[in-house]
């Protein structure tokens, strides 16, 4: 049985909707990333994936850009006719509203009071499913996964796994996360904060940028929209290496890859593009450039958007899946994001897009891969089947 993305809400360092998404990506090489010193320690620039609609000083921006991304999918939503108590909401979080607490914190030490707006539930990981059940009246099964950098991913074969056990008959899906100082300085603790805009796959590649993103999915057992694109499969391992770092022969990754195109039915040959977790780290490049060898050769086309985006954490892997989504959706959005990189001989070769190139994508393949060996592949693609 298919399972299917009736449509996508997407905000991110792209733009806010399909149209500005894809039109930063057909303007590459394009800087979409942004300077700023209010979030490192001592003020020091720091390259992020800064949704630019909502300033940094914006308060509550974790559920604006919630909103952001359900005004997208509003009229599809509507447009499907079932009762509130079929609808569930599945999140990948991996910050919620932290960004409030930081502020809060500043605050309250600075007047002995926190602020009139100041909700230390908003910091509950669950806050942002609960939030878009209440906005949606939403009344199925409501919560929140969190994962690390797998979270979002991880959610949409959660909401599959929802409409499977017929506990619901849609389910909003994906994953929100926004730039805080917790996680660039956490990060930065761990040495793997880079200084200019991240390389991807690149010889002088020397550590991520932090994003943030909402990208909410319209998932169901029914084609609701001739732009529906098909769920195919999804693969999850655990390999339990080490906290933060992957384990370096791939063979996690290799299991969620295989896992996914095994319950999706294909074979390596058949998948069109794969859009690499591709962190910019030594290790997780040198690890996932291996197990991609491994799998699929290198012939079928790969990279990673994280230098457009930044590693937007618990929402990333709905993030790339819906760049994803947007290839398959729009035909005519066909140019393919590209990692210009100085070439580093120790990587297993893949089939690397390093130059502009445009292809018309069929199948796709997206990997997430987080703290703790948590490894996600989902695959997305187009059925031979009509509204």
């Amino acid at each position: 049985m298919p399972f299917w993305l009736n449509d996508l809400g997407i905000v991110s360092a792209l733009g806010v909707g399909h149209q500005q998404t894809m039109q930063s990506i057909s303007l590459q090489p394009k800087q979409t990333l942004t300077e700023v010193t209010s979030l490192a320690f001592e003020q020091r620039p720091t390259f992020v994936g800064l949704v630019n609609e909502l300033p940094l000083t914006a308060s509550m921006r974790f559920y604006q850009l919630i909103d952001l991304a359900l005004a997208q999918i509003a009229d599809t939503l509507t447009g499907i006719n079932i009762p509130s108590s079929r609808i569930a909401v599945v999140i990948g979080t991996s910050t919620a509203a932290i960004q409030e607490g930081e502020r809060g914190r500043i605050a309250h030490a600075a007047k002995g009071k926190w602020p009139e707006e100041f909700d230390y539930y908003d910091q509950a990981l669950v806050a942002p499913a609960n939030y878009i059940a209440k906005k949606l009246a939403a009344k199925g099964p409501s919560y929140s996964i969190s994962t690390a950098c797998s979270s979002s991913a991880k959610a949409l074969i959660s909401a599959r796994a929802l409409l499977s056990a017929d506990l619901a008959d849609v389910v909003i899906c994906g994953g929100v996360d926004s730039l805080c100082q917790l996680t660039i300085n956490g990060f930065d603790s761990l040495s793997s904060i880079s200084d200019e805009i991240c390389k991807p796959f690149s010889g002088d590649r020397a550590g991520i940028n932090i994003g943030e993103a909402a990208a909410l999915f319209i998932m169901s057992k029914e084609q609701h929209t001739k732009q529906s694109i098909a769920f195919l499969g999804g693969g999850e391992s655990s390999d339990a290496h080490h906290i933060s770092a992957p384990i370096a022969d791939g063979s996690g990754a290799i299991a969620a890859m295989t896992m996914a195109l095994q319950d999706a039915n294909l074979t390596p040959s058949d998948i069109d593009y794969i859009n690499a977790h591709g962190t910019a780290t030594p290790q997780n490049d040198a690890m996932e450039s291996l197990a991609i060898s491994e799998v699929f050769g290198k012939n079928t086309k790969v990279s990673s958007s994280k230098h457009l985006t930044g590693h937007t954490l618990g929402a990333a892997g709905a993030l790339e899946a819906g760049l994803c989504w947007l290839y398959l959706a729009y035909p005519e959005f066909n140019q393919l994001v590209c990692n210009q990189v100085i070439k580093d001989d120790s990587l297993a070769e893949i089939g690397l897009i390093t130059q502009p190139e445009k292809a018309v994508i069929n199948t796709c393949l997206s990997n997430s891969f987080a703290f703790g060996g948590n490894n996600v592949s989902v695959v997305l693609g187009h059925l031979n089947e009509s509204l």
